[in-house]
């Protein structure tokens, strides 16, 4: 299988929180870093796993543990491998980076990470984009 385009460092895409594409869902993200999965076993970052309550307890895990939890539990999304965590900011949506893993139908959607709210789908060839505006949307 031909793996689909990977994103570039500096550049921005179009991101729908939720993976829903409407206006009000829409947000630029910038590339910041794009992981080859080996080196996320070196990357510790502090996580919330699991329940999110009021008293969110955070924990330290390997950014490859955080993907490999979060691609288990969501196996109908996730694609099973990846080859890269791209890391990306996307200020108006999120203060803390917002990590991005291979789906199934090899796009890009991010995994919750400090917050149960961060995922969302990475419009690399700018196709949810144009869906858009071909609606009528204007922006």
């Amino acid at each position: 299988m031909e793996l689909k385009e990977i994103p570039e460092v500096g550049k921005q895409y179009h991101f729908f929180d939720d993976g829903k594409i409407s206006p009000s869902r829409h947000y630029m993200a910038t590339v910041e870093e794009i992981i080859p999965i080996e080196e996320t076993k070196n990357i510790v970052l502090k996580t919330i796993i699991g329940t999110f309550t009021k008293e969110t307890e955070f924990t330290e895990m390997s950014l490859y543990d955080i993907w490999s939890i979060q691609s288990m539990g969501h196996p109908w999304l996730y694609a099973p491998e990846t080859d890269y965590i791209i890391k990306c900011s996307i200020p108006v949506y999120d203060e803390e980076p917002i990590y991005f893993i291979r789906t199934r139908d090899d796009g890009w959607f991010s995994i919750d990470i400090t917050s149960g709210w961060q995922a969302g789908r990475l419009d690399i060839d700018g196709k949810l984009f144009e869906s858009l505006k071909e609606y009528g949307y204007e922006f």
